[in-house]
């Protein structure tokens, strides 16, 4: 148990380390991607506040006519960081103290994967410092801000643990590490997720005679429910918006920009050294130095782990030379070029070289040690230290965060890009093709077609109350949200929600069926059937999954 401390206090002092700049008074967490989850914490606590049964729509956002993150983009990010909040009082500081919770957990999962294939606490202990201190890595922290994609680095290692011991019948009950990687990266980063979907599955290809093996085959079977199970609550209600309405997100050409991916496709001299002057795509001088010495240590290792290691070796390879520009990205199916940046495959040879380049540096140093982890410890934090001084974002005018919590406002002048709903990447593509009428649009209940008036009507948030009178049959009504599924509707305490449309502003919409005198109508954002059959289903999982897990545990003492 005190070697157990002793390993984790190590590896939280270089997360911590790494995370020093974070807490700089001049670190600007709002730019790239920073601001928008700052944003989006914000507009997600106000949803909880609010009373949303599913906290999914920032009610103040798009000129308080509703926008919605959660339904399209993985939670994790959106809800773990706001249980700071409860302390912090600070959305920005709910993602730093969130940043350095990553880091540390990388690292942990890190080890622990390493650990698990050659037995060695030094080898671990020095995959993990590579795995936190990877340059790429450390853009995802500090230069992109790129949160989601940042905490994938903790599950990825979870899930070829899981794989490996699987497939060589060691660990105790190794299918509760690949349930639990695999459902957490779904929930931190899609895209990622499907990129390592296929990894996997190739993994998994690969140990196919394996799989005459029953216990195999059932463990891998029993994930996959789990998995499945778990995150329903995510998939299911994503799904079902794709199917309701056409949202920008999945527009053909939206999300898989052809142009940036070409444009950010790498020289390979970046990835020795980067000559953009703020981001950076170094391999790192370490790591280098370690791949090099594979072709020593490669006869040095135990038959049963090298499929592990040639795996790990080739598709960190294969994920460098599809950064550059000499890959042809563009030409892949669409769904691969949801990637959007070709770098963002330096993720997996991050991760897959830390493997290697710690199996290299147990064999080939002599009497691996303590002391040679933190000699190379030593090395590879200075040899960061340039790239935290020139390409960190560091400035002298830092946003006010008290500014974007009522929501920064949409105007003629917002750009492609607004703080706290992105590039309008989540707003139905008739709403994104009349962003004049969002901008000039009156924040109330407006008749499109036919006659009715409107009288005493409230809105706070997702709830409006507001009469009818003089309404004929036919009559279109649009409201003031943005049109997403889930909006419910009662007309004198009679549901309705079967009249609600999309308008042809991108708006709620609700047609009468009849016509009305002083009627009272009730709008909420209450989730739809299949929201809360997949919360339900999620729920059951997860409580399902816990119990399976004690149980084996129980088992196996």
């Amino acid at each position: 148990m005190k070697d157990k401390i002793k390993t984790y206090g190590f590896i939280l002092l270089i997360a911590v380390i790494v995370s020093i700049p974070l807490f700089s008074s001049r670190f600007n967490i709002y730019a790239d991607d920073g601001i928008q989850h700052v944003c989006r914490l914000i507009g997600t606590w106000s949803s909880i506040c609010e009373g949303q049964l599913f906290p999914v729509i920032m009610s103040h956002f798009c000129n308080n006519f509703g926008y919605s993150w959660n339904l399209f983009y993985s939670p994790i990010t959106a809800f773990v960081p706001l249980i700071f909040h409860f302390i912090t009082k600070s959305f920005a500081l709910d993602l730093k103290i969130f940043m350095v919770l990553v880091s540390f957990l990388s690292g942990i999962t890190m080890y622990k994967f390493i650990y698990s294939i050659c037995k060695n606490k030094y080898a671990g202990l020095i995959g993990a410092v590579i795995y936190i201190c990877a340059p790429y890595r450390l853009t995802d922290m500090y230069i992109r801000i790129a949160v989601a994609e940042l905490t994938s680095f903790v599950f990825l290692p979870m899930i070829f643990q899981g794989l490996y011991q699987i497939f060589n019948k060691e660990g105790k009950h190794p299918e509760i590490l690949l349930i639990i990687g695999s459902a957490g990266i779904v929930l931190s980063h899609t895209v990622i997720a499907m990129y390592t979907a296929i990894l996997a599955f190739i993994y998994v290809i690969i140990n196919i005679k394996k799989m005459k093996n029953k216990d195999i085959i059932i463990k891998l079977i029993i994930s996959i429910i789990f998995i499945i199970g778990i995150i329903s609550f995510f998939v299911i209600p994503l799904t079902e918006q794709k199917m309701s309405a056409n949202y920008e997100v999945f527009k053909d050409g939206r999300m898989e920009r052809q142009e940036v991916l070409v444009y950010y496709k790498l020289d390979p001299i970046d990835l020795l050294y980067t000559s953009n002057s703020r981001m950076v795509f170094d391999v790192g001088i370490i790591t280098i130095i370690g791949i090099v010495l594979t072709p020593f240590s490669i006869k040095m290792i135990d038959k049963k782990d090298k499929a592990i290691y040639l795996f790990s070796l080739i598709v960190g390879i294969i994920s460098i030379i599809m950064t550059l520009k000499i890959f042809p990205f563009e030409k892949l199916p669409s769904i691969l070029k949801m990637l959007q940046f070709s770098f963002r495959m330096l993720e997996f040879s991050s991760f897959f070289f830390a493997l290697v380049v710690a199996i290299n540096f147990k064999n080939l140093i002599k009497d691996f040690k303590f002391k040679d982890v933190l000699i190379l410890s030593t090395l590879i934090i200075l040899l960061i230290i340039p790239m935290m001084i020139n390409n960190f974002p560091y400035t002298t005018k830092m946003v006010d965060e008290k500014s974007l919590i009522p929501a920064v406002k949409v105007t003629a002048n917002t750009g492609r890009v607004h703080a706290g709903c992105a590039s309008f990447e989540y707003l139905p593509t008739k709403a994104f093709e009349h962003m004049d009428y969002i901008i000039s649009r009156e924040d109330k209940v407006i008749v499109i077609e036919g006659n009715a008036n409107i009288e005493n009507d409230e809105k706070q948030g997702t709830n409006l109350k507001f009469t009818l009178n003089n309404a004929n049959k036919g009559a279109k009504i649009e409201l003031p949200y943005i049109y997403y599924a889930g909006y419910s509707l009662k007309i004198n305490g009679v549901d309705k929600t079967l009249n609600i449309q999309e308008s042809e502003n991108g708006f709620v919409q609700i047609e009468l069926d009849k016509s009305l005198e002083n009627a009272e109508v009730i709008v909420s954002y209450d989730g739809t059937i299949a929201m809360k059959i997949s919360a339900i289903i999620s729920f059951v999982s997860i409580i399902t999954f816990i119990i399976y897990a004690i149980l084996l545990r129980k088992k196996s003492n």
